[in-house]
């Protein structure tokens, strides 16, 4: 069979199409009909980019991508392309510079491995689940780190579970990290180091000038429109380029956020689809583990790494709201749930924000106080994968007895012995006077009923993911509230 009649029987029926299909898509482009060898119109398709030699075209129909060999189409459409090509390779060759890193390529983000775009950004692993992957870098710990011309203090890409980067977050000049030390000012000033609101309204407008001036010079002028969803909702700047929207945002007194995003995200306003709860339940059921031992835990919640300022509540949201297939954002959260100079953050300001969001999403939530922390208070919704939101106060003695328990069970094989030990051990700590400092909150991801053992998870980095300690210890340092997101 001739190649060129291939080409046309897999197109029409999508046998070359890469990546996950997501609708019609509604981003601005030049469509063109293409047509087979007798003349008639077969598919209306754009170009989108470049992949190992070829052509990267969207069809219309129904959003797919396809890689196509550019000695595969005819002469007029192979031309027309062509020119496409070399206008990316143009923008291409100034939009790198202007970033000051390799992070495009050609080829659009849904279609590209994440760790491309992570290793030319000098991003770090940060989760790795079944269901999705996720870099970061605080990237004011490295000197000299700039994007787009300006220092970012975060910089987070997320993948889809195929390993296709979805979306990149950086944040500039913004509140939460600005106050957090005085030395924040130096960075983006060469005077003094006196953190204010002044100089946050000044190194935020330096970072919106800059970023903005960088990608006006290469992609031209953007357009406004809004973003987001719920109380996450704000004006944004956006460029449309190969694929991709860059959405470039500043709220006022708060933050200065640039996003890149896939175009038809970006034409839908951020709204993002929705995993069916019947799907949701299944996933969650999926994923928990249970061990000989007695262990019942959580095996896929995607850590977040809160990073040097008290932003605990916004990562343990991300996390959870990732796990539920809510798509999300820690510093998104932390805008909308009031952060203050320095980074905290208001547990029941946050809870408020997220509230419309889950709602919207078609999941509810449920607040539990809990006089008495015990296993079978979260035992039902870790049995149905769902992972446990608790405020507790993380003091020395709570998180010594976490490390001790999880550091002797990895040479444990007398469990009757361990339970009994930690029992001892935890009688005492719970004897002492009530904590009232150290305000935190983490996930209860597991239990085990025969050592009467909780585990927790802390957005502190990876060796955080799972710490076990006695129910008594956790029931000791409770503040008493559970919050959870159900289906």
């Amino acid at each position: 069979m001739d190649r060129r009649v291939r080409f046309w029987i897999w197109i029409a029926w999508g046998a070359l199409a890469i990546g996950p299909a997501q609708g019609a898509p509604v981003a601005a482009g030049e469509w063109r009909s293409l047509r087979d060898a007798g003349g008639g119109a077969v598919v209306e398709a754009r170009f989108e980019g470049l992949k190992a030699g070829h052509y990267l075209l969207r069809r219309r129909a129904d959003g797919r991508l396809f890689e196509v060999a550019p000695d595969l189409l005819g002469g007029e459409d192979r031309a027309h392309f062509g020119q496409a090509a070399k206008r990316l390779a143009d923008e291409l060759s100034r939009l790198n510079p202007a970033a000051g890193h390799d992070m495009f390529s050609g080829t659009p983000f849904e279609a590209r491995a994440a760790e491309e775009v992570a290793h030319a950004l000098g991003l770090q692993p940060e989760s790795r689940s079944l269901h999705s992957r996720s870099w970061r870098l605080y990237a004011s710990r490295v000197p000299g780190y700039r994007l787009f011309g300006a220092m970012p203090y975060s910089v987070a890409l997320y993948a889809d579970e195929q390993g296709h980067a979805t979306s990149l977050s950086v944040v500039y000049a913004n509140k939460g990290d600005f106050g957090s030390t005085a030395g924040e000012a130096a960075q983006h000033f060469n005077g003094g180091s006196e953190a204010s609101a002044a100089t946050l309204a000044a190194a935020m407008e330096h970072d919106a000038q800059t970023v903005g001036a960088a990608l006006v010079k290469v992609l031209g002028e953007p357009r406004a429109q809004r973003f987001g969803e719920g109380k996450a909702r704000h004006t944004v700047r956006r460029w449309d380029w190969n694929g991709h929207s860059l959405l470039l945002s500043t709220k006022e007194g708060e933050s200065v956020l640039l996003q890149v995003v896939p175009l038809d995200l970006a034409a839908a306003g951020g709204r993002t689809a929705t995993t069916s709860n019947t799907q949701l339940h299944q996933r969650l059921l999926a994923d928990v583990a249970r061990e000989p031992n007695g262990d019942v835990y959580l095996t896929q919640i995607p850590m977040v790494n809160q990073g040097p300022k008290g932003y605990c509540v916004p990562a343990t949201f991300e996390r959870v709201l990732r796990t539920m297939g809510i798509e999300s954002d820690m510093y998104l959260l932390a805008m909308i749930g009031g952060t203050r100079a320095g980074g905290g953050t208001s547990v029941e300001a946050l809870m408020a924000a997220v509230r419309s969001l889950v709602y919207q999403k078609g999941r509810r939530t449920k607040d539990i106080p809990v006089k008495d922390l015990r296993i079978r208070e979260v035992k039902r919704y870790l049995d149905a994968g769902i992972p446990v939101m608790w405020t507790l106060f993380s003091v020395d003695e709570y998180n010594h007895s976490a490390d001790e328990n999880t550091a002797t069970r990895r040479k444990t094989s007398d469990w009757q012995a361990y339970a009994a030990s930690i029992a001892a051990a935890a009688d005492k700590i719970s004897r002492k006077p009530k904590p009232d400092s150290k305000h935190h909150i983490c996930l209860i991801v597991g239990y085990n009923e025969q050592t009467d053992e909780l585990a927790v998870s802390d957005s502190w980095g990876p060796q955080f993911e799972r710490r076990w300690v006695p129910a008594k210890v956790a029931a000791w340092a409770s503040q008493g509230g559970l919050f959870l997101i159900l289906p």
